[in-house]
């Protein structure tokens, strides 16, 4: 986890060895803390990490964030303007370097895709429609268009099988994207992966899964258009999903949290 207020320098985060499995990003060590900086059109900086595992975490998070509508803002401390970049919880997970002006940064969000805020003249605000009602305090799950159907992940060769007869499968589907799943036991499907355009990116992803899936706090249920899902999430960002269930109990008892006592330790 990033520490609070602990960005460097500018200068700090350039000259450093360029992140082998991350384009754009270099990777340093200051002290006890851990840095990456990406070199895009706007060279951001990320704050201290206590250990290499949690920044490649905060590269994942920067990475998915950086792409997202809404998630660059401009802001101002001391009489300095800079980018900021922040994850879906409102977690800061990148910063720009300094701009001089307001103007300057508008430039600087424009050269990384994202249109500046407008000027907005005062107007009446009408009364705000109500909160849709959610299964949990957030939703994670609003749509499956990145999602392979269950059968595609299924009957594919397992990449090792690290949890008894439970295994992992990575593959390449026919649209180009890199998946991974993890099946049960009686090699149905537990988990899925949306598409990514990368081996690298997919793999990331795969590796965040891997130390996450026991922890029953990373997994939400959510409802989407009549069925249930267990998600399994970092933050506000989802790793993988479940099959479809019929029920809230159905998609539970799956998860670690969920699981009957008499087979928990046995499913992985």
């Amino acid at each position: 986890m990033a520490l609070n207020d602990d960005y460097l320098s500018c200068k700090s985060y350039e000259g450093h060895p360029a992140d082998p499995k991350n384009e754009g990003f270099v990777l340093f060590q200051k002290a006890d803390r851990y840095y990456f900086g990406y070199q895009g059109p706007v060279l951001f900086r990320s704050e201290g990490y206590s250990d290499a595992a949690s920044r490649s975490k905060g590269i994942i998070s920067f990475k998915k964030n950086i792409v997202r509508p809404g998630q660059l803002a401009i802001s101002e401390e001391g009489g300095k303007f800079f980018i900021a970049l922040q994850a879906a919880n409102k977690r800061e997970v990148g910063r720009s370097c300094e701009f001089k002006t307001r103007t300057a940064a508008e430039k600087g969000l424009v050269q990384l895709g994202a249109t500046p805020p407008e000027k907005k003249k005062a107007t009446r605000t009408p009364k705000a429609a109500p909160e849709p009602a959610v299964l949990h305090d957030t939703v994670y799950l609003s749509s499956l268009q990145n999602f392979l159907e269950v059968h595609e992940y299924l009957d594919r060769p397992r990449i090792w099988d690290s949890y008894g007869i439970t295994g992992y499968v990575k593959f390449q589907a026919n649209n180009g994207k890199h998946y991974f799943g993890v099946y049960n036991p009686d090699a149905t499907l537990y988990l899925r992966s949306e598409g990514f355009a990368t081996e690298e990116e997919r793999d990331s992803v795969f590796d965040l899964m891997d130390s996450t899936i026991l922890l029953e706090e990373n997994y939400k249920i959510e409802s989407l258009n009549g069925r249930y899902y267990a998600v399994l999430f970092e933050e506000k960002d989802i790793i993988a999903i479940s099959s479809d269930f019929n029920s809230f109990i159905e998609a539970f008892i799956t998860t670690p949290g969920g699981r009957p006592r008499e087979i928990q330790g046995t499913m992985f």
